[in-house]
């Protein structure tokens, strides 16, 4: 799916549009599993070219495809939106774009009827956090010091 980014968004959104397509690109990249197919961590925590593709893609629109907010964007935000939910903690500041994208996609009414109030409240804090962490890495030299 994240590989269509590099030639169309069009295919991209045709690659995405239905939840098979998001969870084949998505689950190796935000999840990682035993062979036994037990999630122990996510992927994310390093850096990874088709997230940031994604992250560039998000820096010139606000969704996937151009005209707004569409099926390809369920589909990939709920799945981006797992990785903060099952693995508290983790900073994603890497992707702002990606980090405001998963905001504003979370902040929808339709994800808290569809995910519950609590997880809704709980996901758009955590994006808030990452996007003021991403701001306090710049401040840092190479991002560590």
């Amino acid at each position: 799916m994240l590989h269509y980014i590099y030639y169309d968004t069009q295919k991209l959104h045709y690659a995405i549009a239905s939840p098979t397509g998001a969870n084949a690109s998505l689950d190796p990249i935000c999840f990682i599993e035993t062979p036994e197919g037990k999630v122990y961590d996510t992927g994310m925590k390093k850096p990874n070219k088709r997230i940031d593709v994604l992250d560039e893609l998000l820096s010139k629109q606000d969704f996937l495809v151009e005209g707004g907010f569409s099926l390809a964007d369920v589909a990939v935000a709920s799945y981006l939106l797992y990785v903060p939910q099952f693995f508290q903690g983790v900073s994603l500041s890497r992707w702002p774009n990606v980090v405001r994208y998963m905001k504003r996609c979370a902040e929808r009414k339709a994800y808290g009827d569809a995910f519950g109030p609590q997880v809704q409240s709980y996901l758009v804090a955590a994006c808030d956090g990452m996007i003021g962490s991403e701001k306090d890495d710049k401040k840092k030299l190479f991002g560590m010091f």
